[in-house]
């Protein structure tokens, strides 16, 4: 219309230029990408974008580089020069990207996780009463039966070999019969995955199975129905080891595993009682 302004076009891009754009359009080729892969993963939402992050670096350099490669070549690059180059440039900011961080985590000194102790009020609240036991803090619940009673020397024998594990103690109760006794053994920071939990039961069978004249039982159940280890000896005096090992439920923080180990005469005596072994979630 008349008395409007012409509008200024806008500048074309000059020679000096078309390398770097060209050099920053094959690096968006490759990040868009990697960013649609990763928010697509199921991740949450902060995970994917640290992994696009992370990922996006080497092309995102690797297209700067090869635009500055092509800007001060001695000749015009057709497109298999760009591809070829952007291609050699990536692996090579990739590669920089894995020898720096591993040289990083080489000069850090590892970190050991802080032990997880027990305190006095965990380990003295254990109630035993009407043939039940029933843990307040840890919520697990035992039927044992009227005959057995705390054992308080054998209890304290026990924890005394266990000093050097802060995260663990063992409450020991013991029936009438002096053959029969009945260990409840904690264990606090492990067992909260299937790796943790079954390291946990090489550990049981490497242990007690140097004392075993015969391994009976050794199974571990990891599922979404049963999460459990049993194991079972009988030992050279003739006498049978039965112990069961529940994990916590994983929102119970920090875990913790709960066992209970039978001691007896017989193979079947008191093997239902450690089926009765439950952690209230």
């Amino acid at each position: 219309m008349p008395g409007d302004r012409p509008q200024p076009a806008l500048p074309a891009a000059t020679p000096n230029t078309r390398p770097f754009l060209k050099g920053m359009g094959l690096a968006l080729s490759l990040i868009v990408p990697i960013v649609v892969v990763t928010a697509s993963s199921g991740a949450d939402p902060g995970s994917a974008g640290d992994a696009a992050g992370q990922l996006s670096v080497a092309p995102l350099l690797a297209g700067v580089a090869v635009g500055f490669w092509a800007r001060f070549a001695t000749r015009r690059w057709h497109v298999v020069d760009y591809l070829l180059r952007f291609a050699l440039c990536t692996v090579a900011f990739f590669g920089l990207n894995a020898l720096g961080r591993s040289l990083l985590h080489a000069g850090r000194p590892p970190v050991q996780p802080a032990p997880v102790h027990m305190t006095d009020a965990e380990k003295q609240n254990l109630y035993v009463s009407g043939g039940w036991v029933h843990h307040s803090n840890f919520d697990f619940v035992l039927p044992v039966g009227p005959q057995f009673e705390p054992a308080p020397e054998i209890q304290n024998q026990i924890n005394e070999n266990l000093a050097g594990l802060p995260g663990t103690f063992v409450w020991a109760l013991q029936a009438q019969n002096p053959d029969r006794l009945v260990l409840i053994f904690l264990a606090r920071g492990m067992g909260n995955d299937e790796a943790a939990f079954r390291a946990m039961a090489r550990g049981i069978s490497t242990s007690a199975g140097k004392q075993a004249a015969q391994v009976l039982e050794d199974d571990l159940q990891w599922s979404r129905r049963a999460k459990e280890f049993r194991y079972g000896i009988r030992l050279a005096d003739g006498r049978y080891a039965q112990t069961r090992c529940l994990p916590s439920a994983p929102e119970r923080q920090p875990p913790y595993v709960v066992c209970v180990q039978t001691l007896g005469p017989d193979a079947n005596g008191l093997d239902a009682l450690r089926n009765q072994l439950v952690i209230r979630k």
